[in-house]
Protein backbone atom coordinates (compact mmCIF):
# COMPACT_ATOMS: atom_id res chain seq x y z
CA UNK A 1 0.00 0.00 0.00
CA UNK A 2 1.23 3.10 -0.62
CA UNK A 3 0.17 5.11 1.96
CA UNK A 4 1.24 2.92 5.10
CA UNK A 5 3.92 4.59 7.42
CA UNK A 6 6.47 3.40 10.11
CA UNK A 7 5.13 3.06 13.83
CA UNK A 8 5.47 6.13 15.69
CA UNK A 9 7.94 7.07 16.93
CA UNK A 10 9.54 5.21 20.05
CA UNK A 11 11.64 7.59 21.25
CA UNK A 12 13.50 11.02 20.17
CA UNK A 13 17.03 10.75 20.68
CA UNK A 14 18.96 13.63 21.73
CA UNK A 15 22.42 14.19 20.31
CA UNK A 16 25.37 16.55 21.75
CA UNK A 17 27.77 16.81 18.79
CA UNK A 18 29.02 20.47 20.36
CA UNK A 19 30.31 21.55 23.50
CA UNK A 20 28.54 24.88 23.47
CA UNK A 21 25.85 25.12 25.97
CA UNK A 22 23.89 27.24 23.50
CA UNK A 23 23.41 24.75 20.69
CA UNK A 24 22.40 21.62 23.27
CA UNK A 25 18.67 21.63 22.29
CA UNK A 26 19.41 22.03 18.41
CA UNK A 27 19.92 18.67 17.73
CA UNK A 28 17.22 16.62 18.81
CA UNK A 29 16.98 13.73 16.04
CA UNK A 30 13.51 11.86 15.87
CA UNK A 31 14.19 7.94 15.35
CA UNK A 32 12.45 5.27 15.71
CA UNK A 33 14.37 1.61 17.06
CA UNK A 34 12.77 -2.40 16.35
CA UNK A 35 14.90 -3.97 18.65
CA UNK A 36 14.19 -7.24 17.37
CA UNK A 37 15.32 -10.48 19.30
CA UNK A 38 18.00 -11.03 21.67
CA UNK A 39 19.33 -14.00 19.82
CA UNK A 40 19.98 -11.89 16.33
CA UNK A 41 23.04 -10.13 16.23
CA UNK A 42 22.06 -7.87 13.15
CA UNK A 43 21.51 -3.90 13.18
CA UNK A 44 20.48 -2.42 10.11
CA UNK A 45 20.89 1.15 9.37
CA UNK A 46 18.43 3.43 7.10
CA UNK A 47 19.96 6.57 6.18
CA UNK A 48 17.71 9.14 3.90
CA UNK A 49 18.83 11.27 1.32
CA UNK A 50 18.46 15.62 1.23
CA UNK A 51 14.97 16.29 1.36
CA UNK A 52 13.89 12.77 2.88
CA UNK A 53 12.74 11.46 5.73
CA UNK A 54 12.45 8.00 7.54
CA UNK A 55 9.44 7.27 6.42
CA UNK A 56 10.20 6.55 3.07
CA UNK A 57 12.04 3.36 4.04
CA UNK A 58 8.18 1.70 5.51
CA UNK A 59 8.62 -1.15 2.13
CA UNK A 60 11.90 -2.28 3.71
CA UNK A 61 10.97 -1.55 7.60
CA UNK A 62 7.36 -3.95 6.81
CA UNK A 63 9.23 -6.69 5.10
CA UNK A 64 12.05 -7.21 7.71
CA UNK A 65 9.89 -6.65 11.16
CA UNK A 66 9.62 -9.87 12.29
CA UNK A 67 12.94 -11.54 11.68
CA UNK A 68 14.62 -10.59 15.13
CA UNK A 69 16.46 -7.95 13.17
CA UNK A 70 17.61 -4.62 14.98
CA UNK A 71 16.34 -1.76 12.60
CA UNK A 72 16.85 1.65 13.05
CA UNK A 73 15.88 4.76 10.83
CA UNK A 74 15.62 8.69 11.88
CA UNK A 75 15.26 12.19 10.53
CA UNK A 76 18.05 14.12 10.04
CA UNK A 77 18.06 17.48 11.46
CA UNK A 78 15.56 19.98 10.29
CA UNK A 79 14.01 17.08 8.20
CA UNK A 80 10.66 14.60 9.30
CA UNK A 81 9.95 15.45 13.03
CA UNK A 82 13.71 16.26 14.00
CA UNK A 83 14.88 19.90 14.90
CA UNK A 84 14.89 22.64 12.56
CA UNK A 85 17.63 24.81 13.72
CA UNK A 86 17.77 28.69 12.34
CA UNK A 87 21.72 28.30 12.32
CA UNK A 88 23.22 27.34 8.94
CA UNK A 89 26.19 25.90 10.36
CA UNK A 90 24.56 23.34 12.15
CA UNK A 91 23.23 21.84 8.58
CA UNK A 92 26.87 21.43 7.74
CA UNK A 93 27.95 18.19 6.39
CA UNK A 94 30.53 16.97 8.80
CA UNK A 95 27.57 17.61 11.57
CA UNK A 96 25.22 15.30 9.50
CA UNK A 97 28.16 13.01 9.53
CA UNK A 98 28.95 13.06 13.13
CA UNK A 99 25.16 13.03 13.89
CA UNK A 100 25.20 9.55 12.05
CA UNK A 101 27.94 8.30 13.96
CA UNK A 102 26.40 8.83 17.40
CA UNK A 103 23.57 6.56 15.89
CA UNK A 104 25.56 4.15 15.32
CA UNK A 105 27.56 4.14 18.57
CA UNK A 106 24.60 3.83 20.51
CA UNK A 107 22.16 1.15 18.62
CA UNK A 108 25.61 -0.97 16.61
CA UNK A 109 25.55 -4.93 17.02
CA UNK A 110 27.85 -7.27 16.51
CA UNK A 111 27.16 -7.24 12.73
CA UNK A 112 25.76 -4.18 10.83
CA UNK A 113 24.31 -3.30 7.83
CA UNK A 114 24.03 0.23 6.42
CA UNK A 115 21.41 1.05 3.73
CA UNK A 116 21.03 4.65 2.25
CA UNK A 117 19.73 6.96 -0.63
CA UNK A 118 21.05 9.47 -1.99
CA UNK A 119 22.58 12.01 -0.23
CA UNK A 120 22.56 9.87 2.66
CA UNK A 121 24.91 7.52 0.77
CA UNK A 122 27.65 10.34 0.82
CA UNK A 123 27.36 9.77 5.01
CA UNK A 124 27.41 6.55 4.57
CA UNK A 125 30.86 6.40 2.62
CA UNK A 126 32.13 9.11 5.40
CA UNK A 127 31.04 6.68 8.09
CA UNK A 128 32.74 3.38 6.71
CA UNK A 129 35.63 5.69 5.79
CA UNK A 130 35.88 6.69 9.66
CA UNK A 131 35.62 3.19 11.07
CA UNK A 132 38.30 2.18 8.37
CA UNK A 133 40.74 4.50 10.22
CA UNK A 134 39.61 3.62 13.53
CA UNK A 135 40.74 -0.13 12.36
CA UNK A 136 36.97 -1.26 12.87
CA UNK A 137 35.27 -1.83 9.45
CA UNK A 138 34.83 -5.12 10.40
CA UNK A 139 31.67 -4.22 12.65
CA UNK A 140 29.68 -3.41 9.31
CA UNK A 141 29.07 -6.62 6.85
CA UNK A 142 27.85 -4.48 4.07
CA UNK A 143 26.07 -1.76 2.57
CA UNK A 144 23.14 -0.96 0.00
CA UNK A 145 23.70 2.23 -1.54
CA UNK A 146 20.79 3.53 -3.66
CA UNK A 147 20.69 6.27 -6.22
CA UNK A 148 24.32 7.67 -5.55
CA UNK A 149 25.04 11.22 -6.38
CA UNK A 150 28.74 11.77 -7.62
CA UNK A 151 31.71 10.70 -5.53
CA UNK A 152 33.17 14.53 -4.97
CA UNK A 153 31.23 17.62 -6.62
CA UNK A 154 28.83 19.46 -5.54
CA UNK A 155 25.07 18.47 -5.35
CA UNK A 156 22.91 21.07 -7.11
CA UNK A 157 20.92 23.28 -5.88
CA UNK A 158 18.15 26.15 -7.05
CA UNK A 159 19.84 29.36 -7.99
CA UNK A 160 22.46 30.57 -5.23
CA UNK A 161 22.27 34.00 -5.55
CA UNK A 162 18.22 34.01 -4.82
CA UNK A 163 17.21 34.79 -1.12
CA UNK A 164 15.82 32.03 0.19
CA UNK A 165 12.50 33.61 -0.03
CA UNK A 166 12.66 34.23 -3.66
CA UNK A 167 13.27 30.17 -3.05
CA UNK A 168 10.00 29.95 -1.69
CA UNK A 169 8.00 31.44 -4.13
CA UNK A 170 9.86 29.14 -6.69
CA UNK A 171 8.58 26.39 -4.84
CA UNK A 172 6.34 25.04 -7.18
CA UNK A 173 8.74 24.86 -9.91
CA UNK A 174 11.63 23.60 -7.91
CA UNK A 175 8.83 20.60 -6.64
CA UNK A 176 7.99 19.90 -10.77
CA UNK A 177 10.79 20.29 -11.84
CA UNK A 178 12.24 17.39 -9.22
CA UNK A 179 9.31 15.70 -9.96
CA UNK A 180 10.34 15.08 -13.75
CA UNK A 181 13.87 14.66 -12.89
CA UNK A 182 13.19 12.11 -9.72
CA UNK A 183 10.54 9.76 -10.73
CA UNK A 184 10.06 6.77 -12.73
CA UNK A 185 6.68 8.44 -15.69
CA UNK A 186 4.48 5.37 -14.48
CA UNK A 187 5.20 5.17 -10.76
CA UNK A 188 1.55 5.72 -9.31
CA UNK A 189 0.54 9.34 -8.86
CA UNK A 190 -0.75 8.68 -5.42
CA UNK A 191 2.57 7.87 -3.82
CA UNK A 192 3.88 11.03 -5.56
CA UNK A 193 1.77 13.07 -4.15
CA UNK A 194 2.25 11.62 -0.19
CA UNK A 195 5.96 12.07 -0.54
CA UNK A 196 5.85 15.76 -2.35
CA UNK A 197 3.22 16.62 0.61
CA UNK A 198 5.85 15.26 3.27
CA UNK A 199 8.25 17.20 1.36
CA UNK A 200 6.39 20.47 1.82
CA UNK A 201 7.43 20.96 5.28
CA UNK A 202 10.49 21.03 4.23
CA UNK A 203 12.22 24.67 4.57
CA UNK A 204 14.63 25.88 1.24
CA UNK A 205 16.63 27.86 4.30
CA UNK A 206 17.34 23.90 5.34
CA UNK A 207 17.97 22.65 1.78
CA UNK A 208 20.26 25.57 0.78
CA UNK A 209 22.22 25.38 4.25
CA UNK A 210 22.62 21.10 3.54
CA UNK A 211 23.43 21.21 0.43
CA UNK A 212 26.03 24.35 0.21
CA UNK A 213 28.11 22.72 2.73
CA UNK A 214 27.36 19.22 1.40
CA UNK A 215 29.73 16.12 2.75
CA UNK A 216 31.56 15.04 -0.10
CA UNK A 217 33.72 11.43 0.75
CA UNK A 218 37.57 11.49 0.02
CA UNK A 219 38.31 9.50 -3.08
CA UNK A 220 41.35 7.93 -1.72
CA UNK A 221 39.38 6.74 1.34
CA UNK A 222 37.33 4.38 -1.33
CA UNK A 223 39.57 1.62 -2.16
CA UNK A 224 39.90 1.00 1.83
CA UNK A 225 36.28 -0.30 1.66
CA UNK A 226 36.95 -3.40 1.48
CA UNK A 227 33.54 -4.73 2.65
CA UNK A 228 30.53 -5.75 0.24
CA UNK A 229 29.01 -2.52 -0.90
CA UNK A 230 25.84 -3.29 -3.58
CA UNK A 231 25.28 0.05 -5.55
CA UNK A 232 22.07 0.66 -6.76
CA UNK A 233 20.38 2.91 -9.59
CA UNK A 234 17.26 3.49 -11.32
CA UNK A 235 17.12 3.29 -14.91
CA UNK A 236 14.88 6.18 -15.14
CA UNK A 237 16.92 8.07 -12.66
CA UNK A 238 18.01 11.63 -14.72
CA UNK A 239 18.53 13.01 -11.03
CA UNK A 240 21.35 10.77 -10.37
CA UNK A 241 22.11 8.82 -13.69
CA UNK A 242 23.78 5.28 -13.85
CA UNK A 243 26.81 6.20 -14.46
CA UNK A 244 27.23 7.62 -10.78
CA UNK A 245 26.38 4.43 -9.36
CA UNK A 246 28.74 2.87 -11.85
CA UNK A 247 31.47 4.89 -10.94
CA UNK A 248 31.44 4.30 -7.48
CA UNK A 249 31.41 0.53 -7.33
CA UNK A 250 34.89 1.00 -9.61
CA UNK A 251 36.22 2.46 -7.10
CA UNK A 252 35.40 0.06 -4.50
CA UNK A 253 37.24 -3.20 -3.62
CA UNK A 254 33.74 -5.24 -3.59
CA UNK A 255 31.49 -3.28 -5.00
CA UNK A 256 28.84 -4.01 -7.48
CA UNK A 257 26.02 -2.43 -9.46
CA UNK A 258 22.67 -3.44 -10.00
CA UNK A 259 20.21 -1.26 -12.27
CA UNK A 260 16.53 -1.49 -11.32
CA UNK A 261 14.26 -0.96 -14.34
CA UNK A 262 11.07 0.86 -13.83
CA UNK A 263 12.98 3.35 -11.40
CA UNK A 264 14.01 6.66 -11.16
CA UNK A 265 15.94 8.26 -8.14
CA UNK A 266 12.89 7.03 -5.45
CA UNK A 267 14.50 3.52 -5.87
CA UNK A 268 13.10 2.14 -2.33
CA UNK A 269 9.64 3.22 -3.19
CA UNK A 270 9.39 2.68 -6.51
CA UNK A 271 10.85 -1.11 -7.00
CA UNK A 272 10.55 -1.98 -3.05
CA UNK A 273 10.51 -6.05 -4.09
CA UNK A 274 13.82 -5.30 -6.15
CA UNK A 275 15.39 -3.25 -3.41
CA UNK A 276 14.34 -5.68 -1.07
CA UNK A 277 15.53 -9.12 -2.66
CA UNK A 278 19.17 -6.68 -2.60
CA UNK A 279 18.99 -6.06 1.29
CA UNK A 280 17.94 -10.09 1.43
CA UNK A 281 21.04 -11.48 -0.22
CA UNK A 282 23.50 -8.74 1.55
CA UNK A 283 22.08 -10.07 5.16
CA UNK A 284 22.63 -13.41 3.72
CA UNK A 285 25.78 -13.06 2.48
CA UNK A 286 24.84 -14.64 -0.94
CA UNK A 287 25.28 -11.32 -3.05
Amino acid sequence: MINEIIPPDHDIFYINTSNEQELTQSRLLSYIVDHGRADQDLTIFFAHGAGGNKNQWRRQWRHLTGRGYRLVAWDNLGHGRSTRSPRRTDYAGARILADYRALFERFASRRNILVAHSYGTRLTLGLLAELEAAGRLESVAGALLLGVPPVATPLAFAPRLLPTFALEWMRPFLTRSFRSLAWHPDTDAGLIDIEEEATRGNSLFMMRALLEQDFRPDPATLPRLAIPIDVVAGDADRLTPADHGRDLAARLPDGRLHLLTGSGHQIMLEQPDGTNALLDALIAGDR
